[in-house]
């Protein structure tokens, strides 16, 4: 019989897996239709605070998605504002994202208004401006603006509207195949633009294709595009591109299916061009194209003092600096063409309960398609088949880091699955987290998975407890099991005797673990956000008393910042009074990659506690690194019993009556001969093997658990050790 609905905890619920060698496995983060609309999508996006190292992946199955109604102002645009993230669509012709406009403007008709955003991925999408709407002069239906920004890529995107299609303002931007279609200066606009291998289809006669102004650099550069026409009428009409303003277009190994006037250049508007260029343009025969009639003399248009000769049709030693490396290099070396190589297609099978393939580290996630339709996505090499009604053919596309899907898999008919099916609960104690490769809802009987509990800096895995802690080896931090019942474990983590703890690894709420900035130790750093935002990082020291505590910041704002310190115990059993929170200013540091340290003191209990860095209202702080406690001030640590097989008689002491080997976990219970509800809180429980081997260990606060701490183990005798500030006890018990 199938079981109840698996549950996974901690890092499986956000849908991670770490891939020792390649890039962190992360699921889509938002499917459109799925998780809501795009509404919801952009607000999931803003709320996720992305950053180069935690891209936001919005994936559009095949479907139109209507924004005029939705996310748009009152003149049909959608403006998106956040940065590093990826619109990923399912396939390119048939996930289509379009609006309508009730008026004509450059600057109000966008389908999508990237307002300033940096490293935008897009794939796999076409983008339409649905209006026909006219002024008595222009109709200018924009599909993308980019007003300012960085880094965008386009891989595959087909962009469709009249004039003005794809407007630019700055910044660098990378095509890489892909459609643009219009009418009139269909691209125009700034920055550096890199065209490789892009479509441009010009859809009446007489028409403009780009129109550079103000650009960066290098302006405009199309390389290996096509020319094409939507009705042949229209060859021999059109031109190559005109002059908004200091134009800069360069065509470099065009394939002109259709061609452009003969002279190729249409007149300036605003100013003469500054580089125009045109080299080794062939038309659809593979034949060079007649490029002798092309224009050389620019009258400036309404600028006649900018008017001058120019040299448009190049050989090779005048194209050869146009490379992409050059175009869009920059200071920080940036190859876009190393970020839209497309993972090859995997190799499914269904073994069991489970559609399965070789994992890829390269990979991001795996997107499973249900008879062409989207199913879901999974950070691991598996889908379970459960809700995969037999006979539906399955199809398995894998994600690059920036979230494009490469090539379909082979296709499988789905199975009957008449597994068996457990729950699987998995937990971790503070100090650390569980990692499983499991992604589905079920986990099958016979299957064989392996767990890995992952201590946090400062921590060290204790051991493994639970039902299932008694079939493994609960000492070691990677637990393998092949599944013939519910799995049941939670991980435990003691301090390492470190000093030293990163605050990417607390519990952050309203913030991010952001590793944008250099400088760091560890994986990261904290990034408030601005109105109750909070880090808790998990500490462990031996003693209780004052520490010394270096907090490790950058600050690269231009006035202080302050945060709120606090330190929140895991029980109220403490040995020392702990001081009120204290507000801490965090001077201005010369960049946000300058780390250095500020000193406090704070009273810490013995053993587990979080300390609490907040935000002071709705004010921001600075980029929390680590911290390092030093003690000062501390108690005197009492003497821990050791325990080893010859401790197996029942010696009374001062905390208590003893046990004799003789007596049975129930009968310690029920005459109450371990003085349960006298242990104090925040105990801590080992359970040894006679010979000293650790099989299990328990940090709690609350008596009743100890009670528990008992189940599923074998009969026979063990050792039990019971650790707590002032309280200490090594006795043997048995299990019948």
């Amino acid at each position: 019989m199938n079981k109840t609905r698996l549950m996974i905890a901690g890092l499986l619920t956000a849908g991670f897996v770490t891939d020792a060698f390649g890039i962190t496995k992360k699921k889509f983060d938002f499917v459109v239709g799925v998780d809501g609309d795009f509404k919801a999508a952009i607000a999931a996006a803003a709320a996720a605070k992305p950053s180069a190292n935690n891209r936001f992946v919005i994936f559009f199955p095949d479907g139109e998605y209507d924004l005029t109604n939705l996310t748009a102002d009152r003149h049909g645009k959608t403006t998106f504002t956040q940065s590093y993230v990826s619109l990923i669509g399912q396939t390119r012709d048939r996930a289509i994202i379009a609006n309508k406009t009730d008026t004509e403007s450059i600057g109000h008709t966008a389908t999508l208004y990237f307002s300033g955003n940096n490293s935008m991925y897009m794939q796999d999408l076409t983008i339409q401006n649905k209006s026909t709407y006219c002024g008595a002069s222009a109709c200018r239906q924009v599909t993308i603006q980019q007003n300012s920004g960085d880094k965008y890529i386009f891989k595959n995107v087909r962009l469709i509207s009249g004039q003005d299609t794809y407007y630019t303002k700055g910044g660098r931007s990378y095509w890489e195949g892909g459609e643009i279609q219009g009418t009139v200066d269909f691209i125009c606009g700034g920055g550096d633009v890199f065209f490789e291998g892009t479509n441009l289809v010009m859809k009446r006669d007489g028409g403009y294709i780009a129109v550079s102004q103000n650009p960066g650099t290098w302006g405009y550069v199309f390389n290996n595009a096509k020319i094409n026409v939507s009705n042949g009428s229209y060859n021999g009409t059109f031109y190559l591109g005109r002059s908004w303003g200091a134009a800069k277009t360069v065509y470099l190994n065009t394939t002109m299916y259709a061609l452009p006037r003969a002279e190729g250049w249409g007149p300036d508007m605003n100013s003469a061009p500054v580089v125009f260029g045109e080299y080794n343009s062939k038309n659809g025969n593979g034949s060079a194209v007649d490029v002798s009639r092309r224009t050389t003399y620019f009258n400036g248009g309404k600028d006649p003092s900018t008017a001058r000769s120019l040299k448009t049709v190049w050989n090779a030693s005048d194209a050869s600096k146009y490379t992409l490396a050059n175009v869009l290099g920059g200071s920080d070396k940036w190859e876009p063409n190393k970020l839209t190589v497309q993972m090859a297609a995997p190799k499914i099978s269904q073994e069991g309960g489970d559609i399965v393939w070789t994992d890829d580290e390269n990979a991001r996630c795996w997107v499973i398609f249900v008879n062409g339709k989207y199913k879901g996505s999974t950070a691991t090499n598996s889908f379970p088949v459960q809700g995969i009604a037999a006979g539906s053919k399955v199809t398995v596309r894998a994600a690059n880091s920036m979230g494009g899907l490469g090539a379909t898999s082979n296709e499988i008919t789905a199975v009957e699955d008449n597994s068996t099916y457990f729950n699987v609960k998995l937990t971790s104690e503070m100090g650390g987290s569980v990692q499983s490769p499991l992604s589905g809802s079920k986990v099958a009987e016979g299957k064989t998975v392996t767990f890995t509990a992952k201590a946090n800096d400062g921590w060290k895995f204790a051991g493994w407890t639970g039902a299932s802690a008694v079939a493994i080896d609960a000492t070691s931090p990677t637990a393998e099991i092949k599944v013939t019942g519910d799995i049941e474990l939670t991980a435990t983590f003691t301090g390492a005797g470190t000093n030293t703890f990163q605050a990417e690894e607390g519990i952050i709420e309203n913030g991010i673990n952001e590793s944008t900035n250099a400088g760091f130790a560890g994986a990261g750093y904290v990034n408030f956000g601005a109105g109750n935002s909070y880090v808790k990082i998990p500490v462990y020291v031996d003693a209780a008393g004052t520490y010394k505590m270096e907090m490790f910041y950058a600050n690269g704002s231009s006035a202080s910042r302050d945060l709120i310190v606090k330190v929140l115990e895991i029980s109220s059993a403490s040995s020392v009074t702990l001081d009120p929170e204290q507000q801490i200013t965090f001077e201005k540091t010369s960049a946000w990659t300058t780390y250095p340290s500020k000193e406090t003191t704070i009273k810490l209990p013995r053993g587990a506690s979080y300390i609490q860095f907040a935000v002071v209202g709705s004010n921001d702080g600075p980029n929390l690194d680590q911290i390092i406690l030093t003690p000062l001030e501390v108690e005197k640590i009492p003497e821990e019993v050791s325990p080893t097989p010859e401790d197996t008689t029942g010696a009374k002491d001062e905390d208590g009556p003893g046990v004799t080997p003789g007596d049975s976990i129930p009968d310690i219970i029920a005459t109450n001969k371990l003085q349960y509800n006298a242990i104090p809180s925040n105990a801590r429980i080992q359970l040894f093997s006679v010979q000293g081997k650790l099989i299990r260990t328990l940090q709690t606060n609350h008596s009743e658990e100890i009670s528990l701490f008992r189940n599923s183990l074998p009969a026979g005798s063990y050792l039990v050790r019971i650790s707590a500030p002032g309280f200490k006890k090594v006795q043997v018990i048995r299990v019948d």
